[in-house]
């Protein structure tokens, strides 16, 4: 019995395949998607093709609502390709160079593809100068935020302690104030009931003037 005998097909003509079976016929992936470097270090972004053709970069600022086409600068900022990958270098890293960078590739049927996008961020170098002032400065903020705490809690605490005294001196003054009234209309009643006694004692009716 004859057996059928599969030709061996090409890995690119596979991929090729693939990429019409998908409906895709020019990819591009881009990273890294963020980088944090110091001032003055090396930056690479790399794009990955699917099909050769030639790539330009992009960049946007926060400022920026679209993304304008990135000049290159000889000796700090380069661009290289082969025909898998394109590279961006750029030397001598600076904060105006914070931003998010894309690159965008022309693929055979003139259509252009842009990538996802690769964020930058230039920190700056700390000298100790500058380290100890920091310091200085937290220390400052930290006490100032003790300071208020402690006002915060204490002075609600001294209003009412100066609440409860003047309560306590105002239940004091009317305890005395009754206490004499009601001394001064005992004393009187005994004044009247001693004049009564005395009028009784010498013979003379209470009621009679």
């Amino acid at each position: 019995m004859a057996r059928l005998a599969l030709s061996p097909v090409p890995s690119n003509g596979l991929v090729v395949l693939l990429m019409l079976l998908s409906g895709s016929t020019c990819g591009i992936g881009q990273y890294p998607r963020f980088m944090a470097k110091k001032r003055g270090s090396v930056v690479k972004i790399i794009c990955q093709l699917e099909v050769t053709g030639p790539v330009s970069w992009l960049w946007k600022q926060d400022m920026d609502s679209e993304p304008k086409e990135l000049a290159v600068k000889p000796g700090r900022i380069q661009q290289t390709q082969t025909s898998t990958n394109a590279t961006l270098t750029i030397h001598d890293a600076q904060f105006q160079d914070n931003g998010i960078y894309f690159c965008q590739h022309r693929c055979p049927d003139k259509s252009l593809q842009m990538g996802c996008g690769s964020e930058l961020r230039v920190m700056g170098f700390s000298t100790l100068a500058q380290l100890k002032r920091r310091n200085t400065l937290k220390d400052g903020i930290i006490m100032i935020q003790t300071l208020l705490i402690i006002l915060f809690i204490t002075v609600p605490i001294f209003l009412l302690l100066d609440k409860d005294d003047s309560k306590a001196g105002m239940e004091e003054d009317h305890t005395y104030e009754g206490l004499n009234i009601d001394q001064t209309a005992t004393y009187e009643d005994i004044v009247t009931l001693r004049t009564g006694e005395v009028k009784w004692s010498v013979g003379e009716h209470p009621g009679q003037e």
